[in-house]
């Protein structure tokens, strides 16, 4: 559809964007103190909650591939923020834990980011946080299901 069919979707488009565009600062922090991206940084904060995943349990998580997850882990391990190990259960299976580098990451920029998105809607009244949380919890559940159908739809193109 088209911006004269429907004016309020544009319009949500552009905040959307301009909302997004305000956490580019804590994007270039992230990356100037670790040389994280937000989805390395965020496969790490899964780790932290739940440390012994495995490639598949990440990449159901961030909502990407097990190549994709593969690359990037690679990348942390690396600059030792992760390690695998084979699983004790699985020999085949690979299971990833946090290294001290990787906690303290997570740990240093996870307070720092919630602080920067604190500092930026402490202006707002509770009605306005009431709304803006209900349309965010509903665009990440949308969101998250319409990136897993994606998904599944491309590997069962790859199984091919």
């Amino acid at each position: 559809m088209g911006s004269t069919e429907r004016p309020g979707l544009e319009a949500a488009v552009d905040s959307f964007y301009g909302a997004s565009a305000l956490l580019d600062a804590m994007r270039l922090r992230i990356w100037d103190l670790e040389r994280l991206t937000v989805t390395q940084l965020r496969m790490l904060v899964f780790l932290s909650q739940e440390e012994g995943l495995s490639n598949a349990d990440l990449a159901e998580r961030l909502l990407v591939t097990r190549p994709s997850v593969s690359a990037l882990l690679d990348r942390l391990e690396r600059g030792e923020f992760i390690r695998r190990e084979v699983a004790p259960d699985d020999r085949r299976g690979i299971r990833i834990w946090l290294e001290e580098r990787g906690r303290q990451a997570v740990s240093t920029l996870r307070e720092e980011s919630r602080q920067y998105a604190r500092d930026l809607m402490a202006p707002l009244g509770d009605d306005e946080l009431e709304e803006i949380r209900n349309a965010l919890d509903k665009l990440v559940e949308t969101g998250r299901a319409q990136r897993a159908r994606i998904l599944q739809n491309q590997e069962a193109l790859d199984q091919r």
